[in-house]
């Protein structure tokens, strides 16, 4: 099984899809020799493919996050008041989801994009009551509270900008991350 730091550094790529090493050290707050050296150890077991836009998991290393994701939260899952914690996030996040829309078609109106910043809030709130199980969610709390000042300094690209590390970005992977910690496919509906 994935060291927790060959973890940590494999899980950015599968939740980004695509990932420089830069990026990896900026969401993950690993050193950037880390990630290189993980990176580099993950190219030597054939996980990854280098391209000049970043490094993508191959089948190998989707299986072994995956696996990961199996083993490591097994216990985790079972406890039923993790299912009540993804049930209360669900309501949260088809709330962000509304004020997503609302916010591009609305063309950034201000009262929206408040209001969708306060979801965000809240679920860093949440977030925190996950701590004590998933140290490593920290980085989401971070990353939240980075881009939420970015928004609030007045650079809006960081509410839903598909390129940065905007607000929406940050949603969409803490989404799947959860899902994988509990085994449960997204919802395609």
């Amino acid at each position: 099984m994935l060291s927790d730091t060959d973890f940590i550094t494999l899980n950015a790529i599968y939740l980004k899809k695509m990932a420089t090493e830069a990026t990896i050290a900026e969401v993950t707050g690993l050193g950037s020799d880390i990630v290189h050296q993980r990176l580099a150890s993950a190219d030597d077991h054939g996980w990854i493919m280098n391209l000049p836009e970043g490094a993508m998991l191959l089948d190998g290393g989707i299986e072994e996050v995956l696996a990961y994701y199996h083993a490591s939260y097994a216990e985790l899952r079972a406890q039923p008041a993790i299912g009540a914690w993804y049930e209360a996030f669900e309501t949260l996040n088809k709330r962000f989801i509304a004020a997503v829309t609302e916010w591009q078609q609305t063309e950034g109106d201000e009262r929206v994009e408040r209001r969708l910043l306060q979801t965000a809030e809240r679920l860093t709130k949440d977030i925190r009551q996950l701590l004590p199980r998933i140290p490593r969610y920290e980085a989401y709390v971070r990353r939240f509270e980075r881009s939420m000042d970015k928004v609030d300094q007045g650079q809006r690209d960081f509410v839903c900008k598909p390129t940065i590390d905007s607000v929406h970005n940050i949603w969409f992977e803490f989404h799947e991350d959860i899902l994988a910690v509990l085994g449960r496919p997204r919802d395609t509906t």
